[in-house]
């Protein structure tokens, strides 16, 4: 089964496979922006606690995570913003929803369904999600996303070790122009929601 998501080049969005999340180079980045986050680590809040589990169900950025000390866990991504998918509007109407909205969320549902993650967790979001980085292994599953340009870094992420690194990673794709950044003019997933009044799911 493979993981790789799509690239568009330029305005005719030609796709082709992007690099795959565990290419050297790629880990290497990768190491060096955890070791960066770690380094700002004492100068921030770090994680509030580190869980194990298995993703049982992936919908979007949220994930169904049973852990064996807290059972169900509702999960969401902390610090970035997927491209919108298709979905109902408040008219009824179906809205076609953003490039690559689609590759991302199919994305995030092969690599981590039936797998088992590691979570640091930030709090909890209005919904009572566990705010985390997603760990696979030695994946940080956050930072690949926004690298492979497949999301954005959440502008009112205010977690700072978890910002510095993802915003490092939005300017390697934005200069490699990989996933969403292949586009002319790509447009954040919140203002998109705006445009079509939609709820951020």
């Amino acid at each position: 089964m493979s993981h790789s998501p799509m690239r568009a080049d330029g305005p005719s969005e030609v796709q082709r496979p992007l690099r795959r999340p565990l290419r050297r180079r790629g880990r290497t980045v990768v190491a060096l922006l955890v070791a960066i986050a770690a380094l700002l680590a004492p100068v921030v809040a770090g994680a509030e606690a580190r869980l194990w589990g298995t993703v049982q169900a992936v919908a979007g950025r949220t994930l169904l995570v049973v852990s064996p000390d807290r059972g169900q866990i509702e999960v969401r991504l902390v610090g970035i913003e997927l491209p919108e998918p298709p979905r109902v509007g408040a008219t009824g109407t179906v809205i076609e929803g953003q490039p690559f909205g689609p590759q991302a969320a199919a994305y995030v549902r092969e690599l981590l369904l039936e797998r088992q993650v590691q979570l640091d967790t930030y709090g909890k979001d209005r919904a009572g999600r566990l705010l985390s980085v997603v760990w696979l292994g030695e994946i940080n599953v956050n930072l690949t996303l926004v690298k492979e340009g497949l999301a954005w870094l959440d502008p009112g992420l205010t977690v700072t070790n978890v910002r510095v690194a993802l915003e490092v990673a939005e300017r390697q794709a934005r200069v490699g122009k990989y996933g969403l950044w292949a586009l002319p003019d790509p447009e954040p997933p919140w203002e998109y929601r705006k445009r079509y009044k939609l709820a951020p799911q």
